[in-house]
């Protein structure tokens, strides 16, 4: 039995009048596949990650089709018609780029991952880094601003980019839970000096975090990065991590200093240069939660202060706030 169907799909470079042909037989098992949405996209679906059930024959034109129909205000935005950007959007079946023009003719397989996202901006002017006086507030009005923002590390050969998903504060001496709380230490000293600053500590013996300094000087204030959903720079990263799964390459602050080749020499490093590492605004997050932080030592304040803000429904947040 085949059901007819005209959809009508523009691209990034053309209009298409696409006749889709849908044909399944009443044996023909039906596919199951996810689709993972970038903003403003997930503002429209309501979330980011869907499971969708379609037919086995089933096209990305007619996956499209689908979350236009299912999902009001998906189409406007998918065309660009809301921010005058026309098509604007990258679609990746696990994790390899579709061209635009082959959305009608490119058929979808059970188990199938689909991210549909806007590309990160491509020349470094794009992704200029935050100022200072970015940085120069309380670690906890900076943190939720975090969420969404650009984390660059520029290796030479290959540029790795990851929009930060997971973060937490730490007040300085004020905080228990802080490096900071006791005051300077050959460790902690770059706390105390100006904002915008990277502060990177090695813990358990094996693993990197990276931190930014925020605040006044002298007030030891810091935000730990914790969990990164990966963009551009994914094939190193990968052999980096020696994992292939993307959600696992940044999803802990030791895991993503290891992604992005991040270490002791770095702490001290301006971020506000642009230049080896630095941070740049990204995309509005919509909703954020927030908890106490992870495996942090101190007094009950310490212990219950919910100071920990992360992306809700990121598959990239660390495994702990998945569970939080």
């Amino acid at each position: 039995m085949a059901l007819q169907c005209e959809i009508r799909l523009k691209t990034l470079f053309h209009f298409h009048d696409i006749s889709v042909m849908i044909c399944q037989s009443p044996m023909t098992k039906p596919i199951q596949i996810t689709v993972r949405l970038g903003e403003p996209l997930r503002r429209a679906a309501g979330t980011y990650r869907l499971q969708m059930t379609l037919p086995a024959s089933a096209t990305v034109a007619d996956l499209l089709h689908r979350l236009g129909r299912d999902y009001p205000g998906f189409g406007e935005r998918f065309s660009g018609r809301d921010s005058g950007h026309p098509y604007p959007y990258r679609i990746y079946i696990n994790h390899r780029p579709l061209e635009p023009a082959a959305a009608s003719e490119k058929r979808l397989q059970d188990g199938d991952l689909i991210h549909i996202v806007l590309p990160v901006a491509g020349g470094r002017g794009d992704l200029a880094p935050l100022p200072a006086a970015f940085y120069g507030r309380s670690a906890l009005e900076v943190a939720p601003e975090l969420l969404g923002c650009y984390l660059i590390r520029d290796l030479g050969h290959v540029r790795l980019v990851g929009r930060i998903v997971e973060v937490e504060a730490y007040l300085g001496r004020e905080d228990a839970a802080s490096h900071a709380y006791r005051g300077p230490t050959p460790r902690s000293r770059v706390m105390f000096g100006p904002a915008g600053r990277a502060y990177v500590y090695f813990i358990y013996g094996a693993h990197h975090c990276l931190n930014v300094v925020t605040g006044a000087v002298g007030e030891g204030q810091a935000i730990l990065i914790r969990a990164l959903e990966p963009l551009e720079g994914l094939e190193e990263m990968k052999r980096r991590r020696r994992r292939q799964a993307v959600e696992q390459l940044a999803n802990g602050p030791g895991k993503l200093c290891q992604a992005f080749a991040i270490d002791r020499s770095f702490s001290g490093h301006d971020l506000t240069r642009g230049q080896a590492l630095w941070l740049a605004r990204g995309e509005e997050v919509g909703q954020i939660y927030s908890s106490p932080r992870v495996g942090v030592r101190g007094d009950s304040r310490a212990l219950q202060a919910p100071w920990r803000f992360y992306v809700p429904g990121s598959p990239c947040v660390s495994p702990t706030a998945l569970n939080a």
